[in-house]
C-alpha cells in the first residue's frame, strides 16, 4: 500500500492547499507540504488575559522583555471598556495561511481527520496545554465539575454539514484531559446567517437570542470550557457565555484552535 501511494503521488501529485507546491507522500497531512504545516504560527506573545487578543506591537523593539513584562496581565481596550460575558479565552494560533486553509477543509469539505490533527496541534501550544492542565487535576475536577461544551449548530446546518466541527474538537480535548463533553447542554434554536458573511455589528445582532439551555441542572454551578474552531469577533462565544451564565454556570472559558487577530 505504501508503494502504491508513492506511485499514485508521482502520477497525480497533490498540491499544497496553502502554497501550491507538490506535497510528498509522507507529508504530515495529505493537503499541505511539511513547510506550511510546520510553519503554522502559534501564539507565543503576551495576550489579553480576558479575551486572548495577542499583543504583537513592540513599542521598544530593542527591549522586548520589558514590553512582555508590561503587557502581560493587562486587559486590552475592548475588555476594559466592555468586559465580555466569558471569563477567559485562549486560542492556539493565528487564523491565517495553512491554519485557515486547514480549518476550512475540515469545516466545509468534510475532512474530519484534519479536525483531529488540528486539535492535537493546538494542544501542543504551551498556552493551551498549561491552561487545560489546570482542569485535568482530579481534585480540581471533583470540586468544580468542569464540562466541555461545543458551540452548537442549528439542526438545519447540522444536516447540511453532517457534523459539528466544534463537537469533534471538544471530543479530542475531552479524551486527552479526562473532561466530560456535554454536546446537548447548549441549543442553537434559531437558524442564523453564517457569521463569516457579516461585519462586526451585524455579527452581534445575528446571534442575539439564538441560543438556549434546555436543562439548567446540567450546567448549574459548573465551570464550562466552551469550544469552537475559530474566534473571529467573539460575538458567538460571548452570546453563548451570556446564556450559560444566565442559566447558572459559575464560569465560562473559551478555547478555539484559531483566532483572527489584527
Amino acid at each position: 500500500m505504501k508503494l502504491l501511494s508513492h506511485v499514485v503521488n508521482l502520477i497525480f501529485p497533490t498540491k499544497c492547499q496553502n502554497c501550491d507546491s507538490t506535497v510528498s507522500a509522507d507529508a504530515a497531512t495529505a493537503y499541505f507540504c511539511k513547510e506550511c504545516w510546520q510553519g503554522i504560527e502559534r501564539f507565543d506573545c503576551p495576550c489579553c488575559p480576558r479575551c486572548g487578543l495577542p499583543y504583537t506591537s513592540h513599542p521598544d523593539a530593542d527591549n522586548k522583555s520589558y514590553y512582555e513584562q508590561s503587557a502581560a496581565g493587562h486587559l486590552c481596550g475592548n475588555c476594559r471598556d466592555k468586559p465580555p460575558s466569558f471569563d477567559m479565552a485562549i486560542s492556539a494560533g493565528r487564523y491565517t495561511g495553512a491554519l485557515s486553509e486547514a480549518i476550512k477543509l475540515f469545516k466545509y469539505k468534510k475532512k474530519v481527520h484534519l479536525g483531529k490533527k488540528l486539535t492535537e496541534w493546538a494542544l501542543k501550544s504551551p498556552l493551551v496545554e498549561d491552561t487545560l492542565l489546570n482542569f485535568h487535576n482530579p481534585e480540581y475536577l471533583h470540586t468544580t465539575h468542569t464540562l466541555l461544551i461545543p458551540v452548537p449548530l442549528h439542526v438545519k446546518r447540522l444536516r447540511e454539514r453532517e457534523f459539528n466541527q466544534s463537537a469533534i474538537i471538544a471530543s479530542v480535548i475531552g479524551r486527552r484531559f479526562g473532561i466530560p463533553v456535554v454536546a446537548n447542554a447548549l441549543i442553537r434554536h434559531r437558524h442564523t446567517r453564517p457569521q463569516v458573511e457579516l461585519d462586526g455589528k451585524e455579527r452581534k445582532e445575528n446571534v442575539v437570542g439564538a441560543f438556549s439551555v434546555e436543562d439548567r441542572k446540567i450546567i448549574e454551578g459548573k465551570e464550562i470550557i466552551l469550544v469552537d474552531d475559530v474566534y473571529t469577533s467573539g460575538s458567538t462565544v460571548n452570546e453563548c457565555a451570556r446564556v450559560l451564565k444566565k442559566n447558572g454556570a459559575e464560569k465560562v472559558y473559551v478555547m478555539t484552535i484559531g483566532r483572527m487577530a489584527g
